[in-house]
């Protein structure tokens, strides 16, 4: 809905920089664009697409809004409070343990109390009037918890995404000119929006607001509260109701309605499959899905990428599933609170840096020996550490005296060298450099990045990627604490490592090849043909809400009462079987991993009676994707010994047939032997080639009415069609051992997405081009990108005053940006500090006294070329005296050569994309160089 009402108003001559339209996620607000992308003809400035915050973002930016402020994500913040945990007033509350719980929890509540517009004072204010009490006390601790959450984000210079929001909010309603930004906003998934991104939505959009979305579908809002952001934003505007299913067939819908008592299903095409499965216990859960995902895939053609499987929790269900999937060499990925910190390369990098900063940490000691690159024996780590009990040593210093003891090994002790050189390298370093620096050179010291580009894994792009992202975690660090050492961001890293606050992974809702394993939570954004949902059992209960008092709401809002979290957990629910396109499987486990017996969950039951189905009940495979042998044999030996009692007890009647009762019986003895011997065949021996065989020794010492019956059995196809599935499995390993990087291309549509840089890099080496774009590797950044980099932002900061500014102001923007940037005081950088300001004093000269007229700065455009999407960004645009127009970069580097200008690519792609996107003309383009040597 919302792509069609974006190309009917492109149609009707809007500019899509006209047009904000946003999603409920980032990977939500991704695939919009790609789509978008896909339905423009036309040459454009940019497509603004993203999120609520992303929005706040851009307004505050173009405001000149505190210019160097850096945004935290909630892992940072844990890591701030974590770093100043003594300056918390934290008497009462109890930390169980884990501060990193306790902490972690302040931040998720404190996210929530800025998603309603609650302030800290407006808190704090609050718990003062309770009274006396454990419970009021609690909440007033909490109240000077949340002002000191807020007093070291001001003290950082940094914003969380509330902020962000609360001051675009400010901004819009102080300044009338950001509500005309964007002629139309259109707004996907309103059901989802908090109180502080509806009223930045509302404030922005004006009378140009379109909003789709689904009162039934809130998994994000709080208390589920959905419909009443559609009616509120519907208040006085045009309605227009869908009265027909587009996604789902009427057999989805029937059974996802029941879970909404009272609610009518829209019409649908016809069709649509609904099955229920009672299996033994989890772990025949999860068997049972992978088993029918690879019938799906093996036997129906249907491609892994449009199936998905939601699950209560990644930690429980997920992983079962995973193992499950993993078996059957079906391509899966998982999505949620598993993925980033307990990624075995993230594991590995965060044992060095643990051991590093703590040698007693036995634990990160032992898994930097076993893994590579040292890759030490369990024997000798085990001698290791009883030399380190004996001598009472920390586990660096014991293998330090291992490598004079007899009772390791010398290829042990030559490992252990190997690990203590790169311990004592790493140490050196630890606390006079620079964290990113350090992190990105211990990569690189440890070969872990070079591990992955020469392993023949399918998920190398991705482990890759997790080491860039590990980097940029450090990256945010400096920023946030520019005079921080390796040693303290190694201990922050392992605080919110542990403190189970991980990367958020988002599904991929751009072409996925792979299974995706998802919460229910997560899984409202996808659509898929088959979907599983999983844990349907009577013990299902919805996340707790955050403890926000009704008192301090600004707006209606269900209770947080028993009957208010079961309609959240029907909702979700709804949510998850609407995901199908074709077919939904509702699974639940019978027992428990204790062995308590489990019905199934009331909405399983009101879906499962409105379809009039039946349970259907799945056994666990005790031997895996290798059952068929095994479960076969038990199925006819349990036939056999029932079917001897019905044939014994017929041998004293009277009847013509008794002799062929016999002969089924001896048959079906003699199937039960043949499967004895195709289990114990020996190791490398076709299935084909053994049945072959056991059949003619079987056939010798049979009758001809037994010859006929056992011929006649349909068992030998059965269990070659079982075969092929193991055969096919193994195809399908070796083919994930030779992966495509397809995905992992920078694809917009059916093309790629370039810039002038891409085209530069690949036409340099294409090979730096993949590390680069597809890889996506880091370079270390030298002090002279850094510098170019900040001179950069100074420049553009300081044009989005668009007051004209000082020159004191201009250098007082290099001051600020210069300490964020984490810049130190050896000599080198102080001579760099001085260019800076020399070069920006000159260049501030030369734009006062400059006739030609600054239209822009940092103007973007796109177009397309044949499939391709270009793309780029102007630093300036200047109209000269003459009323023509020059294109101006900025460069701090060393100027080009003549020869290097003849073969430059970046001006001429700024000229085409001015003229195809700006439709202007540009006679002149420039380099303009800042710095002089």
């Amino acid at each position: 809905m919302i792509e069609a009402r974006f190309g009917w108003l492109v149609d009707q001559g809007v500019a899509p920089e006209r047009i904000l339209v946003l999603a409920a996620s980032s990977a939500a607000a991704d695939a919009m664009r790609a789509r978008l992308v896909d339905r423009l003809d036309r040459a454009y400035e940019e497509l603004i697409v993203g999120t609520s915050a992303d929005l706040a973002a851009r307004l505050l930016h173009d405001a000149g809004f505190d210019p160097f402020a850096a945004v935290v994500a909630p892992a940072d913040r844990l890591a701030i409070l974590l770093e100043r945990i003594d300056e918390l007033p934290l008497r009462r509350h109890d930390f169980g343990g884990s501060p990193s719980a306790l902490l972690g929890g302040f931040v998720r509540r404190i996210d929530r109390l800025k998603a309603e517009l609650i302030e800290a004072d407006d808190y704090a204010a609050w718990a003062a009037d309770l009274g006396d009490g454990e419970e009021a006390a609690l909440e007033r601790e909490f109240a000077e918890v949340y002002r000191a959450h807020e007093r070291m984000l001001s003290d950082a210079g940094a914003l969380d995404a509330g902020d962000l929001i609360r001051e675009a909010l400010r901004l819009a309603r102080e300044r009338s000119a950001v509500s005309g930004r964007f002629e139309h906003v259109l707004v996907d998934d309103a059901q989802e929006l908090d109180l502080a991104p509806a009223s930045l939505v509302r404030a922005v959009a004006g009378t140009g607001l379109a909003a789709a979305g689904d009162r039934y579908s809130a998994v994000r809002r709080f208390r589920g509260a959905g419909a009443g952001r559609l009616d509120d934003l519907s208040e006085g505007a045009r309605v227009v109701m869908l009265e027909r299913s587009v996604r789902c067939p009427e057999r989805v819908l029937q059974a996802a309605f029941a879970a909404l008592p009272g609610v009518e299903p829209p019409a649908a095409v016809p069709g649509g499959e609904v099955v229920f499965w009672r299996c033994a216990n989890e772990r025949a859960q999860a068997q049972s899905v992978a088993a029918d995902v690879e019938r799906l895939i093996a036997r129906e053609g249907v491609e892994p990428g449009r199936i998905a499987v939601l699950v209560p929790a990644i930690a429980h269900e997920g992983q079962a599933v995973a193992v499950a999937l993993e078996e059957r060499a079906v391509p899966h990925r998982l999505v949620g609170e598993a993925a980033f910190f307990h990624r075995a390369e993230v594991r590995d990098l965060l044992a060095w840096l643990r051991l590093l900063a703590d040698p007693s940490d036995a634990t990160a000691v032992v898994r930097a020996l076993a893994r590579p690159p040292i890759e030490l024996r369990s024997v000798d780590i085990a001698r290791c550490t009883q030399i380190a009990r004996r001598r009472k040593l920390d586990m660096v210093a014991a293998l330090a005296a291992a490598t004079e003891s007899p009772q390791v090994p010398p290829e042990a002790r030559e490992r252990i060298r190997v690990f203590l050189k790169l311990y004592r390298s790493a140490m050196a370093a630890l606390d006079t450099t620079r964290p990113d620096l350090y992190v990105h050179r211990l990569i690189e010291r440890l070969g872990l990045r070079r591990q992955q580009l020469f392993a023949a894994q399918a998920d190398v792009v991705q482990r890759l990627r997790a080491l860039a992202r590990f980097g940029e975690l450090a990256t945010a660090y400096v920023q946030r604490a520019p005079q921080a050492t390796p040693r303290e961001f190694a201990r922050s890293i392992a605080a919110v490592a542990d403190a189970a606050l991980p990367e958020e992974e988002q599904p991929d809702l751009i072409g996925t090849r792979d299974v995706q394993v998802m919460t229910l939570q997560a899984a409202a954004a996808i659509e898929a043909d088959h979907v599983y949902v999983l844990g349907m059992h009577a013990g299902l209960t919805p996340a707790l809400p955050e403890p926000i008092p009704d008192a301090l709401l600004h707006e209606p809002m269900p209770a947080d009462t028993p009957s208010g979290r079961d309609r959240s957990l029907r909702q979700l629910l709804y949510v998850a079987m609407t995901r199908a396109r074709t077919r939904v499987v509702l699974s639940h486990a019978g027992s428990s991993d204790r062995g308590a017996s489990l019905g199934p969950s009331p909405v399983a039951e009101q879906a499962r009676a409105a379809l009039g189905l039946e349970w259907e009940d799945r056994a666990e495979e005790l031997f895996g994707p290798a059952e068929t042998l095994h479960s076969t044999y038990r199925m006819l030996r349990d036939e056999l010994l029932e079917g001897m009692a019905r044939t014994g007890g017929r041998l004293g009647e009277l009847r013509f047939d008794t002799d062929l009762d016999i002969s089924h019986a001896v048959v079906r003895y003699l199937e039960l032997l043949k499967l004895s011997a195709l289990i114990a065949r020996p190791e490398g021996q076709g299935g084909a080639e053994a049945i072959r065989d056991v059949n003619a020794r079987i056939l010798q010492a049979v009758t001809a009415e037994q010859r006929e019956i056992f011929t006649s059995s349909p068992l030998d196809d059965y269990l070659l069609d079982a075969e092929r599935d193991d055969r096919r499995r193994a195809q399908a390993t070796v083919a994930r051992d030779e992966p495509s990087l397809e995905p992992f291309l920078p694809k917009r549509g059916d093309g790629l997405a370039l810039s002038a840089t891409d085209i530069d890099t690949y036409r340099t080496c294409p090979l730096k081009y993949k590390f680069a774009r597809v890889y996506r590797i880091p370079q270390e950044p030298t002090i002279h990108q850094r510098f170019g980099i900040l001179v950069h932002q100074v420049l553009e900061r300081f044009h989005a005053a668009q007051s004209g500014g000082s020159e004191s102001e201009l250098l007082g923007l290099l001051d600020a940006g210069w300490r964020r940037g984490g810049f130190g005081d050896s000599e080198e950088e102080r001579q760099l500090h001085g260019k800076a300001a020399s070069s920006l004093v000159r260049y501030h000269a030369r734009f006062q006294s400059e006739e030609s007229e600054p239209l822009w700065f940092e103007k973007s455009f796109a177009f397309k070329v044949g499939p391709h999407l270009l793309r780029g960004r102007v630093d300036r645009v200047d109209r000269l005296p003459s009323g023509e127009y020059e294109l101006i970069d900025y460069k701090t580097g060393r100027p080009k050569s003549p020869a290097q200008l003849a073969e430059d690519v970046q001006l001429s792609l700024y000229a085409v994309g001015a003229a195809e996107a700006w439709k202007l003309d540009a006679s002149r383009q420039a380099y303009y160089y800042l710095r002089r040597r």
